[in-house]
């Protein structure tokens, strides 16, 4: 099967943040390029984004590992992660464009209709969360805060899929989801930042 240069990034991305692909272990390049069909150059350009985004390392004499995890890392990295979504969430209310609202509203409804589905479609489900969160970001129109939250997620995220245990607990997830669309519709950039933050912190909380 051939798969397009974005869809092989997602779906090795999430054979990272699912452990399916488990910390340390090796890729290897060849063997990706024929599982997704892609030539070497789009491969690497993957490869480089999943660098980017902290879920593999690349040596250039040992070759390219899932990286490690790390909970002391991951505590750090929502601390961080929680003060600048807030920051996302008040921006976004501000700078977010026509297309990228509707766009918000329409991953939305996609979940509504998952939600009425009797499959779990926990990838589904997953792919939205990303897929809102990297739109808030991009509405803050401020590159530097984009690159920075995206490898925040990606990384925060191997570990957020082992605290969800059904499709119900993450679709509860996406209560706060709505109050955060709301409150950006409504140009409420407090509210927005508040909702986003008090989102990441319960995360943290599950850890204990």
């Amino acid at each position: 099967m051939t798969f397009r240069k974005d869809e092989a990034y997602k779906d090795l991305r999430y054979r990272i943040i699912t452990h399916d692909l488990k910390p340390m272990e090796s890729l290897n390049e060849k063997t990706l390029m024929d599982q997704y069909g892609l030539g070497r150059t789009p491969m690497r350009e993957v490869l480089l984004q999943l660098q980017r985004d902290g879920l593999i390392q690349r040596f250039s004499r040992s070759g390219t590992i899932v990286s490690p995890v790390d909970i002391h890392a991951y505590k750090q990295n929502i601390e961080i992660r929680t003060v600048l979504e807030g920051l996302a969430g008040d921006l976004a209310a501000r700078n977010i464009s026509a297309v990228q609202l509707n766009a918000l509203e329409q991953i939305l409804e996609q979940v509504s209709a998952l939600e009425k589905m009797e499959s779990d479609n926990i990838k589904e489900l997953m792919q939205c969360e990303f897929d809102f969160h990297n739109l808030v970001y991009e509405a803050t129109h401020n590159p530097k805060l984009i690159a920075i939250l995206q490898e925040l997620h990606a990384v925060s995220a191997r570990f957020w899929h082992y605290q969800i245990f059904s499709k119900q607990e993450l679709l509860d997830q996406y209560i706060d989801h709505r109050e955060v669309l709301d409150a950006i519709k409504k140009k409420d950039g407090r509210r927005a930042g508040d909702t986003l933050k008090h989102h990441i912190q319960n995360v943290l909380k599950k850890l204990g």
